[in-house]
């Protein structure tokens, strides 16, 4: 069957839409003036809501009124924070600002406490008690008392205490930090509460209070029952001994559970790194290990203070080769700063010192190190590391305390020695000076004017001339470069110690420079080229002839140089027959001391013989004492001779 096509009868569907557009072209309507009269009522609507629409003070307003509804406290904020943006202005007159301190601390009363833990109104109390008088913050204190702990906890009421401990009196001092007792190892595990323990420790508290703060990490026996006398870990362990294993147990445990968490922000507090200290030098090198294993991840922040270098160096020293590793990566980026540190230099060192693989260390801490030589050398500790390498455990770069911790082995109270590594120390050092002996002659020879204008450049030059391989030849064309009149004048105490240099002398340069200059007119112009000539002198050989041609220079020259009046001019004069003094007593030094001691020997002898036969009068002995001691000893022999053969007569 043949199918209906669709031409011959429409769709119901098709029927359907064109039923709907005719209805919505039957809806439309002309646009007309009649039309456009008849839409002008909704556009003036607009036009009358745009018109009441509200300015910012009002919207402001209407906030205001919306918190107040959720906040009973804010519209008193509010108040206050007016007052306190006008005693903030630093022109207002003394006596404006105690009127406007005093009406704030009218409206504060009886409020402090729900003002002081919101974020725009503690600064508001911390104002008052920074501007107010002792009435005004005994009407605080006496509010906040009872509640030290809670706001102590606060994260803005934290800084209401910090700042009535700085302006409080010591009576109001003196009872927060009674109140906080038995509770300093809560508050130093609290996120905010810790920076007031850091605070009192390190700023307010005294001997007697730190030392009771600092007990209350060795047991709970030390938090509940307070002394009158302070007493360390120490003395503690002096007068009972058999509480040490507990003490060192607890301490352990307590430090390991919030460094863990919360290790990188509290390390560097002085009273974490005591306690640390206390923990190296009492344990045995088990707990040591594990300890620093806990702190080579946040060692930097602690390297700034005293103590702080102290741990590092105790962690640097009792960690494994892992750790030893973690502690690189740790300081990585900032060598640099840390070898210019007062205290941080010593961590540097001790790495340098201990760590067996000096591949590691001349990739990781020398490739940081060595780009910043021209500035590092020039310092008082960033010199440091590198005389180190170049003279090791030397007593004029180092105090006797930092030498006294480079030790080859660590021993703790216990008495247990704890060897650090298994490399010889002697061999780490030359590795390490041979990779950076050219470095260093490289710096000399590009700086040499900014290391001789600096006292620690000077000795970073001299040593490296010394004990540093490699040719040195262009280095000391350069220093000569560098001598021009005007910088010996300027630097001569650096020129000096250059000059008393063992490898300065066996070189040409003490030649060179007597030819470089007319150094007797030098001498007459400035002093202080005077004792630069003399070293000069003093490093030449004492054969050569061009030393005996400025000896005769200088005697023609002996009067006009007097007549400066000079200091250290006579010392010119006298070289010679202080040189000649010296060759002559050399070969004899030995022989006349063993002959003036055995002189010495003899004459007490017969002295005390003497004694017991009779006394010399008081003017012979007078005489013997101001005579040499050869003629004192013949003095003697012969009287002690006379009075032998009178008492035989």
């Amino acid at each position: 069957m043949a199918k209906p096509t669709t031409t011959d009868k429409k769709s119901p569907a098709a029927s359907n839409k064109k039923n709907i557009k005719n209805d919505n072209n039957n809806n439309k309507k002309p646009f007309n003036k009649k039309d456009n009269n008849n839409n002008k009522e909704p556009m003036e609507d607009k036009k009358v809501v745009q018109k009441t629409k509200l300015t910012k003070r009002e919207k402001r307003e209407e906030k205001f009124e919306k918190k107040a509804k959720f906040d009973t406290n804010f519209t008193l904020v509010r108040e206050l924070k007016l007052l306190w943006v006008k005693i903030k202005e630093i022109k207002l007159s003394t006596e404006e600002r105690a009127v406007l301190v005093e009406q704030l601390t009218q409206k504060l009363k009886g409020n402090v406490l729900n003002v002081v833990v919101k974020h725009d109104a503690s600064r508001i109390v911390q104002t008052l008690l920074k501007y107010g008088d002792e009435k005004q913050k005994s009407i605080i204190y006496k509010e906040l008392k009872d509640h030290e702990i809670v706001i102590s906890k606060s994260q803005y009421g934290r800084f209401l205490i910090l700042k009535l401990l700085k302006y409080g009196n010591e009576e109001q001092r003196n009872s927060i930090i009674k109140a906080y007792n038995g509770k300093y190892l809560q508050l130093l595990s609290h996120k905010e509460s810790a920076s007031v323990v850091e605070y009192i420790y390190s700023e307010i508290a005294s001997k007697l209070q730190k030392t009771q703060i600092v007990e209350e990490f060795y047991g709970p026996e030390y938090r509940l029952f307070k002394t009158d006398t302070p007493r360390t870990l120490d003395t503690i362990l002096e007068t009972s001994p058999q509480k040490k294993e507990s003490i060192i147990t607890f301490l352990s445990a307590q430090l390991t559970k919030i460094l863990s968490s919360k290790g990188e922000r509290l390390v560097q507090y002085t009273i974490v790194q005591h306690l640390l200290l206390d923990l190296f030098r009492h344990s045995k090198p088990d707990t040591c290990t594990d300890m620093s294993e806990t702190l080579s991840e946040i060692l930097l922040p602690m390297i700034h203070t005293k103590e702080g270098a102290q741990v590092a160096y105790h962690v640097v020293s009792y960690g494994s080769p892992k750790t030893r590793k973690t502690i690189i990566k740790t300081l990585k980026d900032f060598f640099t700063k840390v070898a210019c540190e007062e205290y941080g230099y010593l961590a540097l060192i001790r790495l340098l010192d201990v760590t067996d693989d000096t591949q590691m260390i001349i990739k990781s801490v020398f490739s940081e190190l060595i780009p910043t030589l021209p500035e590092t050398s020039i310092t008082k500790q960033g010199c440091l590391w590198i005389l180190h390498i170049l003279t090791p455990y030397s007593p004029q770069n180092f105090t006797e305390q930092t030498l006294s911790l480079l030790t080859p082995t660590m021993k703790s109270s216990v008495g247990i020695e704890h060897s650090i590594s298994k490399k010889d120390r002697e061999q780490r050092r030359k590795e390490l000076l041979n990779f950076i002996s050219p470095k260093l002659v490289e710096l000399c020879s590009s700086h040499t004017e900014d290391l001789l204008s600096s006292q620690w450049g000077t000795k970073v030059l001299n040593a490296t001339l010394k004990f540093a391989d490699g040719n040195k030849m262009i280095l000391m064309k350069k220093v000569l470069e560098v001598l021009t009149e005007e910088f010996l004048e300027e630097q001569h105490i650096n020129v000096q110690t250059l000059l008393r240099n063992d490898h300065i002398k066996t070189t040409d340069l003490p030649l060179q420079l007597l030819e470089k200059f007319n150094w007797i007119e030098l001498c007459l112009k400035n002093q202080n080229t005077v004792y630069i000539y003399r070293d000069l002198l003093k490093s030449l050989p004492n054969d050569s002839k061009e030393k005996v041609k400025a000896q005769a220079d200088l005697k023609k020259s002996k009067s006009k140089l007097e007549s400066t009046k000079f200091k250290g001019i006579e010392n010119l004069f006298n070289l010679k027959d202080e040189i000649e003094l010296q060759e002559h007593k050399q070969p004899q030094q030995a022989e006349t001391t063993k002959k003036t001691s055995m002189a010495k020997q003899k004459s007490i002898k017969k002295v005390e013989e003497s004694d017991n036969e009779g006394d010399d009068s008081e003017e012979e002995k007078v005489i013997e004492e101001k005579k040499p001691v050869a003629k004192k000893v013949a003095k003697t022999t012969t009287t002690i001779s006379t009075k032998k053969s009178l008492t035989k007569k």
